[in-house]
C-alpha cells in the first residue's frame, strides 16, 4: 500500500497508523458478527472487520451496510480500503452477510477509500450516498505542480440501484465543501426525507475554523443532483467533527446522533429538539450518552414499531487485552427507547436475550471479606474492607443476569473478569455513583465510560452479554456499556463493593 494510506482520515474517525499485521486468527461470534465467510460464501465476501454502520430498514429486514475493513495483513497490500459491504438480519441476532456492495475506486477517483454514507430510497431508485477520500499526492495536486487546480481530500458521491444490489456509481457527481469549509474533513452524508419540511435533508460533517460543524443541503428530488445549502445547524458542544450524525423522530421530538473521538469524552452522543432545524441541545440532565467510547459512530433505523441503533466495537492490534486500540471491529445492536421528554435509553434486543435459555446458578470459586450468601442472592459488605465473591470461568457466548443495590453514593461496586486466585482482576467494570458514571479500566487505566445517575437502596436489574472478546454490560433497561475483554472466556470473573455494601440477587449464569 502507498505510504500516503498507511495514515489517513478514515471517514468517520480520527487519523490512526495501522500496526504491523500479526499472524492472523479468526476469533468465532455469536451474537456480534464480523465479516465471515459463509458455507455459500460468494466472490464478494471476505474475512474482516465492522467498520460504520448504515442501516437501513426494507422488505421486513434489516439491510445492514457497512464500510468493510480488511484484515491488517490483506489491508497493507490492498490497492484501496474501505468497500461497502452488508449484512441482513429479520431479528438481529441472525445474520446473513452478502458482501460487497459498492467498491472503493482507484488512485485516480475521489473514492480511493470509501467512507461513511446513507442510503435514501426516491420513487423507485434507491440512493447510497458516501463519501470519497483520497489522500495520495498525485490526487490532491491533480497532476499540476503549481497545485492550481487542486483535488479535494473528502468529498460527497453516490451510487444507485433498483434494488437493494448491483449498486452503479454516478460518473461526475461530487459535493465539494463550501467556501470556508475544510475540504480535508467534508464527510459521513446523512440522506433522508424530512416530513417536516417536505424535502430531501442531507447533513454532512463538517469543518470550520477547526471546529465541527453538521451542513445541511436540501433538494425535491435526488435525481436532479441539484442539492442546495441551507447552511450549518446549531448543536451545543464544542467539537474538532460531528461524525456520522444521524436524526430521527420519537413521539413529539427530534434526536440527533454524531459521534466525536477527540475529548475526555469520546463516543457516541446525542441531542434533542422540538424540530429538526433545531437548536440540537443536550438533555436537561446534560447526560448526552447511552454507552462509551467502545460503542462508536451509532446510528439508527426502524421497523416501524422498534428503533435500534448499530454501532461498532473497536478491536486491539494485535488481538489482546495489551493491544493498541485500533479502527473497526464487531456490530453491536441495542434497541433505542425514549425515557421522559428528553432522554434516550438502550436495551438488549429481545432476541439477542433469548438466545440464552439454560440458566444456571453461578458456582463460587472465592471469596475475600466480610460476604454472605443464599442460594442465588449474594451480600458483600465492603464497607470497611473490599468484599468480593469470585465465580467460575466463562466458557463461551455467556450472559449474566441479577439484580444489585448499593447502600451509599461514595463508593464503588465492579465486575471484574480475567479474575486470579487473590482476587484481582485484569479489567474491571466498576459503578462509581459518586462520579454519576459507569467506567471500565484495564490494569488501572480507565478505557471507556458512560454517564449515569445512581440512587442509594434502588433496586437495578442488570445483565453482561460476553460474546468472545465483546463483553456489553446493561442497566436496567437505560444504558450500556461495550468493552473489548479478550481475557473474558475461559477465565473467572467476580463482583465487589469496595466502601459500600452490595446486595445482588437472582444472580444467574445463561448459556445457548
Amino acid at each position: 500500500m502507498a505510504a500516503t494510506l498507511l495514515s489517513v482520515t478514515l471517514a468517520c474517525t480520527k487519523e490512526k497508523t495501522y500496526a504491523p499485521a500479526e499472524p492472523f486468527a479468526e476469533e468465532k461470534f455469536n451474537i456480534f458478527p464480523k465479516p465471515q465467510l459463509s458455507a455459500t460464501a460468494s466472490s464478494g465476501q471476505y474475512t474482516g472487520w465492522v467498520g460504520d454502520v448504515m442501516p437501513y430498514y426494507a422488505n421486513g429486514q434489516f439491510e445492514i451496510f457497512f464500510l468493510h475493513d480488511a484484515s491488517d495483513r490483506i489491508k497493507q497490500s490492498s490497492p484501496g480500503q474501505h468497500p461497502i459491504h452488508k449484512f441482513t438480519s429479520k431479528n438481529l441476532l441472525d445474520f446473513s452477510y452478502d458482501g460487497e456492495m459498492i467498491p472503493y475506486g482507484s488512485q485516480t477517483t475521489q473514492d480511493f477509500l470509501v467512507g461513511t454514507g446513507s442510503m435514501v430510497k426516491a420513487a423507485n431508485t434507491n440512493y447510497f450516498y458516501y463519501t470519497g477520500h483520497n489522500g495520495s499526492g498525485s490526487w490532491l495536486q491533480n497532476a499540476n505542480p503549481a497545485f492550481t487546480t487542486a483535488n479535494p481530500l473528502e468529498a460527497i458521491m453516490y451510487a444507485k440501484s433498483s434494488t437493494l444490489s448491483g449498486w452503479s456509481k454516478k460518473a461526475g457527481f461530487a459535493l465539494r465543501a463550501p467556501a470556508g469549509y475544510s475540504s480535508n474533513d467534508f464527510r459521513d452524508p446523512f440522506v433522508f426525507y424530512n416530513q417536516e419540511f417536505g424535502q430531501y435533508w442531507m447533513m454532512v460533517s463538517a469543518q470550520k475554523g477547526g471546529k465541527g460543524a453538521i451542513l445541511v443541503y436540501t433538494t425535491a428530488d435526488p435525481a436532479s443532483d441539484k442539492w442546495d445549502l441551507k447552511g450549518p445547524l446549531t448543536v451545543e458542544g464544542d467539537y474538532l467533527m460531528l461524525e456520522c450524525a444521524d436524526v430521527f423522530k420519537i413521539d413529539d421530538k427530534y434526536f440527533m446522533l454524531f459521534a466525536e473521538d477527540w475529548t475526555s469524552t469520546p463516543g457516541t452522543h446525542y441531542r434533542v429538539a422540538a424540530s429538526s432545524a433545531g437548536p440540537w441541545l443536550k438533555p436537561a440532565d446534560g447526560m448526552d450518552m447511552f454507552d462509551g467510547h467502545q460503542f462508536y459512530a451509532g446510528r439508527s433505523a426502524s421497523n416501524g414499531t422498534e428503533r435500534y441503533v448499530f454501532g461498532w466495537a473497536h478491536r486491539r492490534n494485535p488481538e489482546n487485552d495489551n493491544g493498541t486500540r485500533t479502527w473497526g471491529g464487531n456490530l453491536i445492536t441495542q434497541q433505542l427507547i425514549k425515557v421522559g421528554s428528553d432522554k434516550l435509553a438502550v436495551k438488549a434486543p429481545v432476541a439477542v436475550k433469548s438466545y440464552f435459555t439454560k440458566e444456571a446458578t453461578p458456582l463460587i470459586a472465592g471469596q475475600s471479606g466480610t460476604v454472605s450468601n443464599v442460594s442465588a442472592n449474594y451480600v458483600l459488605n465492603g464497607s470497611t474492607a473490599l468484599a468480593a465473591y469470585r465465580f467460575n470461568a466463562i466458557n463461551g457466548t455467556t450472559m449474566l443476569t441479577g439484580n444489585l443495590s448499593i447502600n451509599n453514593l461514595t463508593g464503588t461496586a465492579s465486575f471484574g473478569f480475567n479474575t486470579k486466585s487473590d482476587n484481582t482482576a485484569s479489567y474491571i467494570i466498576k459503578l462509581e455513583p459518586g462520579s454519576k458514571r459507569i467506567a471500565a479500566y484495564k490494569n488501572g487505566q480507565e478505557i471507556t465510560r458512560v454517564p449515569f445517575t445512581f440512587e442509594a437502596d434502588k433496586n437495578y436489574n442488570f445483565s453482561i452479554v460476553v460474546d468472545g472478546s465483546v463483553v456489553v454490560l446493561y442497566l436496567n433497561d437505560q444504558i450500556a456499556l461495550t468493552n473489548r475483554i479478550y481475557s473474558a472466556n475461559a477465565n473467572q470473573w467476580m463482583i465487589s463493593a469496595d466502601k459500600l455494601d452490595i446486595k445482588v440477587n437472582n444472580l444467574k449464569v445463561s448459556s445457548h
